[in-house]
């Protein structure tokens, strides 16, 4: 797992727990959120004592707002219970503003314990997106930022080459430019790939361009 940092979170004791956990930690300023993970999953890291803060001060909705705005995947990580901070704010005025946050602006709600727990989050989080990445449909929109799923995304764009398909094309050939060059027989030598598949993806790729 590799991780970008805000800088802001050094004091929370975050930054080191993730570089003793073998974590590829980048420390920099973010502009959304407080740590990008793979690339793409944005968190935002909230206290539940900030995150009770945050609704008073008015600063919450904005925060998400960009976080929705500016990242694929965005997170907001809360430390603790935010029903028992000491602070006054009815149970209501907090439960609205988390169903506000969860279907409103569609952002996710994390709850972790401690910062140990908030770290084994995020890699559970970056784990779960890699497994999936290579089984969902990559399509509808989608817009990948990390290589090896933009390499899956340019295969699924090719009539009856799924999630699993591209990917065993990319491991028997070890390029998008090697299948791209394959014969259709040499197509057909990969598991799934029928004559009827491999024709068409050629077809798709040799047929001239004829002005619509």
């Amino acid at each position: 797992m590799r991780a970008v940092a805000d800088f802001r979170e050094k004091p929370s004791g975050i930054i080191d727990l993730m570089i003793i956990g073998g974590i590829d930690v980048q420390v920099k300023r973010v502009a959304n959120g407080d740590f990008i993970l793979d690339g793409v999953i944005t968190v935002e890291r909230k206290t539940a004592d900030d995150f009770i803060v945050s609704i008073i001060d008015g600063r919450l909705f904005g925060q998400v707002a960009n976080l929705k705005k500016n990242s694929d995947h965005p997170v907001l990580l809360i430390e603790g219970n935010p029903f028992r901070t000491g602070l006054k704010m009815s149970r209501s005025a907090i439960r609205g503003a988390l169903l506000n946050v969860q279907t409103v602006w569609k952002v996710p709600v994390v709850f972790s314990r401690s910062i140990e727990d908030s770290v084994e989050l995020m890699q559970i989080m970056a784990h779960q997106f890699e497994k999936m990445s290579d089984v969902v449909i990559l399509r509808s929109g989608y817009r990948p930022r990390r290589i090896n799923t933009r390499q899956l995304y340019v295969l699924q764009g090719f009539p009856g080459i799924g999630p699993h398909l591209a990917k065993r094309l990319l491991n028997h050939f070890g390029s998008v430019a090697a299948v791209l060059g394959a014969s259709a027989e040499k197509l057909k030598g990969v598991k799934g790939v029928g004559r009827v598949t491999a024709e068409t993806i050629r077809e798709v790729l040799d047929a001239e361009w004829s002005l619509l």
